[in-house]
């Protein structure tokens, strides 16, 4: 295939408006680039021990964590069971590159912030052009919910998500009205990022994405039905050849049937969904199946129960800002507002969007006009009674949350003030023109003829686009990029100092002091019916020792009958030599029980000189599997009980992967061999 196709295509290098869009986002990053860190931020200290923890079973060779060993003052809690990987991956791929764990953190949170302007920008430049992308993309980096996300909250995995929202859009906006292959695939990736990175943004944007395309299909469905061999360029889209024959890519022509029709429109992002879930997979369906194991009272009861935490409409235009905690009724200490730029950018849109001339990008929008105002009723207590009746409170918590979902598509319509979709659209139809007259120019012999009418149906094309190539003036852009800036620029501070004594400086010790502090991070399996304040564990700790077994050894009988000796513990197994006079005997551990945690009895092969000394070799005096005894638990606090048989044995107590955690690693597997293997495919056939 020529060359020449590609080169039509514009480089993201020479991309001027991207370039300005990363330059103007940089001073949201400000506070991020001073010493020291915001300790006092919400969820702040949490970011840092997430990673923390993290951390610690990495170094213990866990590739994929899911359990927490030091939350619940050493006890442990399977967190990252039911909690996005995606930025802890992230952020141990920066401290394995050297980086201390705050400063991996706080580079995670300026990553975010720069990647969601850019991800919002090439999103909008495909529906309206580069000038329509960049005012979207800075309402988006300066919506003030954002910066509230970034230095009130700190709340390091919804900050990253917002990089994945507008990537989801765009894939199902492409899925609906263009589903080329390579686009559907791209698209799925980008639906398993949000989904690894933030289960709640996640359960809260994937039904809105679902009224979209729903929304598309009905009105695929009731629009008059075009000519069943559509002229280039109408349709959903027009197939183009492959060299040696065949198609290229995922195409679905109109058909004089309407029920066949929205059928056939709906494949596409059914795929997307689907194939997103399977890459996915190793993530969401352990935590959704295992998710009634986890007592999660801590984290949605109390002071994070549903109540009155409604956003007053006032509240909405308040310039006021504050990092205080959210309260009941409308005297919060943090700013919930939507943000001057945006509110004058969205009213102004209802003028322009219905004056746009493409049909399809004219109703997304009109959708994400009518999401963003409907969201915003949600916010507000007028909203009390859909609440309560639809089960929203029980995941939301709040409903001032629902702005991480209102500044992406506020932000795509604020975009229209400087939009020309006729650009945007006629661009990309050149490159698609160009690409499969490419074609035709390798299929057709190269005669005088044929090169004479090749030339001749180029020239209209582009001429078309000299002529729609007729930007907004620079002053407006100007203006309008300082409005956004300004208006939201004196929230970008963060309240940066030291630590306290019970937050840190990092480490095992002022974890647990930070835990006992705060009550947080102390959650507890189902089996557990008291949450623990403090524990014997992080007492030694505190005291300047280290946790080198998790047995409880008060549990063990006075007259010595049981002797008990740990021969290695990392943040899932613990390995002990047992050795027992009589039946019935048992060992307990500190350690509340999950599913996934096993026992195995090993035979102890001798010789019994009392050397258990690893270095000596006492693991060749492990022998054979003898028993895998069942589990039992502690009434009050869940601690796992293993029985023993008498006489000497060794005893592992593993956590270890369950059927549905094996089945979900199993479909990520299959589902990105298949991503890769489609892609490869569809790149051989774009290239013959």
């Amino acid at each position: 295939m020529s060359s020449n196709p590609k080169s039509k295509i514009q480089n993201p290098k020479s991309d001027l408006y991207l370039w300005l869009t990363l330059l103007l986002s940089l001073p949201v990053i400000g506070p991020l680039l001073q010493p020291g860190y915001f300790w006092g931020a919400h969820d702040a200290r949490h970011s840092v021990y997430f990673l923390h923890q993290f951390n610690k079973a990495i170094q213990d060779g866990v590739w994929y964590p899911r359990w927490a060993p030091d939350f619940a003052f050493g006890y442990g809690y399977p967190f990252f069971n039911i909690y996005g990987p995606l930025s802890s991956y992230v952020g141990e791929g920066l401290h394995l590159a050297g980086l201390d764990i705050v400063t991996a953190v706080k580079v995670v949170f300026g990553l975010s912030a720069l990647l969601s302007g850019l991800t919002m920008y090439l999103f909008v430049k495909r529906l309206l052009g580069p000038q329509a992308g960049l005012i979207a993309a800075l309402t988006y980096v300066y919506f003030p919910y954002h910066i509230f996300d970034l230095y009130v909250r700190a709340a390091l995995a919804e900050s990253v998500g917002f990089v994945f929202v507008p990537l989801s859009l765009w894939g199902f906006y492409e899925a609906v009205t263009q589903p080329r292959l390579r686009a559907l695939l791209w698209a799925a990736l980008a639906y398993a990022g949000l989904m690894f990175t933030s289960n709640l943004l996640a359960l809260l944007f994937t039904p809105i994405l679902g009224l979209y395309v729903a929304f598309m299909i009905v009105w695929q469905f009731f629009r008059k039905m075009p000519p069943l061999n559509p002229p280039q360029g109408e349709g959903l889209l027009k197939p183009l050849p492959c060299k040696g024959g065949g198609w290229r890519g995922v195409f679905f022509l109109p058909h004089p049937n309407r029920f066949l029709t929205a059928i056939l429109s709906g494949l596409p992002p059914t795929f997307v969904l689907l194939l997103g879930l399977g890459v996915s997979a190793i993530f969401w369906l352990p935590m959704a199946v295992e998710y009634p194991y986890v007592r999660v009272d801590q984290w949605v009861g109390g002071r994070f129960a549903f109540g009155d935490d409604f956003v007053d409409i006032f509240q909405l235009f308040s310039p006021k800002w504050g990092f205080g905690a959210s309260i009941p009724g409308p005297n919060d200490d943090a700013g919930f507002q939507i943000g001057v730029a945006a509110i004058i950018l969205f009213i102004l849109s209802f003028l322009i969007v219905p004056k746009l001339s493409n049909t399809l990008i004219r109703r997304t929008l009109y959708f994400f006009q009518a999401i963003t105002i409907i969201l915003i009723f949600l916010t507000t207590p007028a909203s009390t009674f859909v609440w309560t009746t639809l089960p929203l409170s029980s995941f939301a918590q709040f409903p001032w949350r629902l702005l991480v979902i209102i500044a992406p598509f506020i932000s795509i319509v604020a975009g229209t003030i400087l939009g020309n979709e006729q650009l945007a659209m006629n661009n990309e139809q050149l490159a698609m023109n160009n690409e499969q007259l490419a074609i035709s120019n390798e299929q057709i012999p190269p005669t005088s003829e044929t090169q004479n009418s090749i030339t001749n149906y180029q020239s209209p094309i582009t001429n078309r686009k000299s002529k729609i190539q007729n930007p907004k003036s620079k002053i407006e852009l100007i203006i309008l990029s300082s409005l956004i800036l300004l208006s939201s620029y004196p929230y970008i501070r963060a309240e940066v100092r030291d630590p306290k004594p019970t937050e840190g400086p990092v480490s095992q010790a002022a974890l647990f002091r930070f835990q006992q502090s705060s009550d947080e991070m102390t959650g507890q399996t189902a089996w557990v019916r008291r949450i623990p304040n403090w524990s014997t564990l992080a007492e030694q700790v505190e005291r300047g020792g280290r946790i080198t077994t998790k047995v409880n050894y008060t549990a063990l009988p006075a007259d010595n009958s049981v002797g008990v000796y740990s021969m290695e513990m990392d943040s899932v197994h613990e390995l002990l030599w047992v050795g027992a006079e009589q039946e019935g005997q048992s060992v307990t551990f500190f350690v509340p029980y999950y599913p996934g945690w096993t026992a195995t009895i090993y035979q102890d092969l001798g010789p019994h000189d009392g050397n258990l000394d690893k270095k000596v070799g006492p693991v060749t005096r492990i022998g054979p599997v003898v028993d895998r005894p069942q589990i039992s638990t502690t009434p009050i606090e869940g601690w796992m009980i293993v029985p023993i048989p008498s006489g000497s044995h060794f005893l592992e107590l593993r956590f270890e992967d369950t059927p549905v955690r094996v089945a979900g690693f199993w479909i990520s597997v299959v589902s990105v061999l298949g991503w890769v293997g489609v892609f490869t495919v569809g790149r051989r056939f774009r290239e013959e």
